[in-house]
């Protein structure tokens, strides 16, 4: 965490700081990022759900409460429980994969805003 001149460095940033400080970042990410990392969000989000079911169905075993599920129910379980490691995943390559796409159609980055 870097210290800004408005903001003393000895404190600690109370919860509703620190939330308006990720919501900031949050708008930013998606004002630079927008649709596409949406798309990277919805593709990553399959594609995680496709492996889990093949997980399940290659034997990978899930037993709930009420004895064992069915291999959609036990990929919507797993996907479901890996929720915001697939939401930071976006947060991490999306901006390599506009990177990517940038430099493939010889385009400069948008400034940031």
């Amino acid at each position: 965490m870097t210290p800004t001149p408005n903001e003393p460095s000895n404190r600690s940033l109370t919860l509703r700081e620190r939330y308006e400080r990720y919501m900031a970042r949050f708008k930013e990410f998606i004002a630079r990022y927008g649709r596409l990392a949406i798309v990277v969000h919805v593709v990553s989000c399959a594609v995680f759900f496709l492996c889990f079911m093949a997980l399940i169905r290659a034997g990978f075993k899930i037993d709930s409460a009420e004895g064992s599920v069915g291999a959609f129910a036990g990929a919507y379980v797993i996907y479901k429980a890996t929720q915001i490691p697939r939401a930071a995943l976006t947060f991490v390559i999306t901006p390599f994969i506009d990177r990517l796409i940038r430099r493939i159609r010889h385009q400069a980055p948008p400034p940031a805003p």
